[in-house]
């Protein structure tokens, strides 16, 4: 255990005596390394797999980046998944999803051109449609504590919290002391699970699946497999001039679900009352 440094009065006016916890040199030390080789390995994986290869190899690269990003500052892999309540986040997945395949298809056309030409790239292009595709992404990554930010204020019905108990065998009381407001939440960054991304929000319909979460799931997956096997194509012809574009009606299916997600959120399912 690091030792603690006690506070004086010459730095610390009123609050003498306070304690404040050593700085874990060795873990900034680690986490310095981390961020400078990963970067580099994701470099190296492109530069030296095969078009198509290289594409799978990079994505695959910065998602390890981001597991082992995560397991270095919060001791999960898994911590750029989870809310601020210690559950999985959908928002977050579709967010971090998007970001691997666009990055990673970026990246892996700029080495391409760097390779060809032998110099420097171009320049790739970035059609309209994948941006307004990130704009959608973003405004659920975004817009979600907003929905739910009212409801920190608010308290379950007391019926609910007992139903809810029951069908999660999870104690009253436990449920009172994590929950925030009517917002279901978990103890511990360790208690988040994939089936979080999938369950209401609030006390009242935590144990519930929500069909709206369901569908943005399916939509962000088939939509991002999609657009990376175009961008995978792409490479593969050497057509890195610029990224592909998003059909219309896919842009249509992400903007209706991920509305859809955020409609749904902000409904009031635990019969709430201002706490």
């Amino acid at each position: 255990m690091a030792e603690s440094v006690p506070v004086t009065s010459s730095s610390a006016g009123n609050h003498a005596g306070d304690v404040v916890g050593a700085i874990p040199r060795a873990e900034y030390g680690r986490l310095a390394v981390l961020t400078t080789a990963m970067p580099m390995a994701v470099v190296a994986t492109c530069w030296y797999l095969p078009p198509g290869w290289n594409l799978i190899g990079t994505s695959a690269a910065l998602t390890g980046f981001l597991l082992v990003l995560g397991k270095a500052i919060s001791g999960v892999p898994l911590a750029l998944f989870i809310s601020e309540r210690n559950l999985m986040s959908l928002s977050r997945f579709q967010a971090l999803v998007w970001t691997v395949v666009v990055m990673g298809g970026y990246l892996t056309m700029t080495l391409v051109q760097v390779q060809a030409n032998g110099q420097t790239a171009k320049g790739v292009t970035i059609p309209q449609e994948l941006w307004i595709a990130m704009g959608i992404s973003t405004t659920s990554l975004l817009g979600t504590p907003l929905v739910l930010g009212g409801k920190r204020a608010r308290s379950p019905d007391e019926k609910l919290v007992e139903n809810t108990s029951a069908q999660l065998a999870e104690a009253p009381g436990d449920i009172d002391a994590h929950r925030q407001g009517v917002l279901y939440a978990n103890a511990h960054m360790t208690d988040a699970r994939m089936a979080d991304m999938f369950q209401g929000d609030e006390v009242g319909n935590t144990a519930h699946i929500d069909l709206a979460k369901v569908q943005m799931f399916y939509f962000t997956l088939i939509a991002a497999m999609g657009y990376f096997m175009q961008v995978a194509m792409a490479v593969m012809r050497r057509e890195t001039s610029a990224m592909p574009e998003l059909s219309q009606g896919m842009l249509a299916l992400l903007a209706i679900s991920h509305g859809g997600y955020l409609l749904g959120k902000a409904g009031d399912h635990s019969n709430s009352k201002p706490a």
